[in-house]
């Protein structure tokens, strides 16, 4: 693999743990008030669906080849996203529209 394609390859699992971090947010405000076997049921479904989506963006991007070090830029992702997104909210005025809300993940 050159380092072209593995460049690209960070890229995006960085983006990917931003973007897994945003859709378990949103997953999680969904299932918060349902029963726990619902629950579980559906966060079991919503993990195996994320990571066959990130498998199949790996396929396009580098033919599948899954490393160690992909799977930590996804993680670096994951946890920098509540930075990102406070840090974009609190200089860029395109972020306005969000107002007072804060950014708690797994928080109501």
């Amino acid at each position: 693999m050159n380092y072209r394609i593995q460049l690209l390859s960070f890229l995006v699992s960085f983006l990917f743990g931003i973007f897994f971090s945003l859709a378990s947010n949103f997953h999680y405000r969904i299932v918060y008030e349902l029963k726990p076997l619902f629950r579980y049921i559906l966060t079991f479904l919503f993990i195996f669906d994320i990571s066959l989506f990130y498998v199949l963006i790996l396929y396009y991007v580098n033919q599948g080849v899954l490393h160690l070090y992909f799977l930590i830029f996804t993680f670096v992702g994951y946890f920098s996203e509540k930075h990102i997104f406070l840090f974009l909210k609190r200089h860029l005025k395109f972020f306005s529209f969000l107002g007072n809300k804060e950014h708690k993940s797994f928080r109501r």
